[in-house]
């Protein structure tokens, strides 16, 4: 049963890592302005993201999964291995969702959570 929750856990996390780092790796790429025709800069970006990202998400992918899985057990090692493991899951998917919320709605959750509380 741990061996399945964490397995699921790492790649959760590893996907949501990877996802958000080509994103500003896309992002970057798309808003980089140069006097083309948007016909021929979106076909020339189009090849240049498959270029870059295909070997960034394979190498991010395998490096970013050890990192998780490191983290994971080290939470799991500190305070018991379900507790630990959920906390540890916890802690970073909220993490992520604090970046992600930010890059997609422009909303600092810290904040959001600031206002609420005081």
């Amino acid at each position: 049963m741990y061996r399945k929750l964490f397995n699921v856990m790492v790649l959760m996390i590893s996907v949501l890592t990877v996802n958000l780092l080509t994103g500003f790796i896309t992002n970057h790429i798309i808003h980089y302005n140069i006097a083309l025709n948007p016909y021929k800069f979106t076909g020339i970006a189009m090849l240049a993201l498959v270029f870059i990202l295909v070997p960034a998400y394979s190498y991010m992918s395998a490096q970013v999964e050890i990192l998780i899985a490191r983290v994971l057990l080290s939470g799991s090692n500190s305070f018991g291995k379900i507790i630990g493991l959920l906390l540890s899951f916890a802690l970073i998917f909220s993490i992520l969702f604090a970046i992600y919320l930010h890059e997609w709605f422009n909303i600092n959750l810290l904040t959001v959570l600031k206002n609420k509380l005081f």
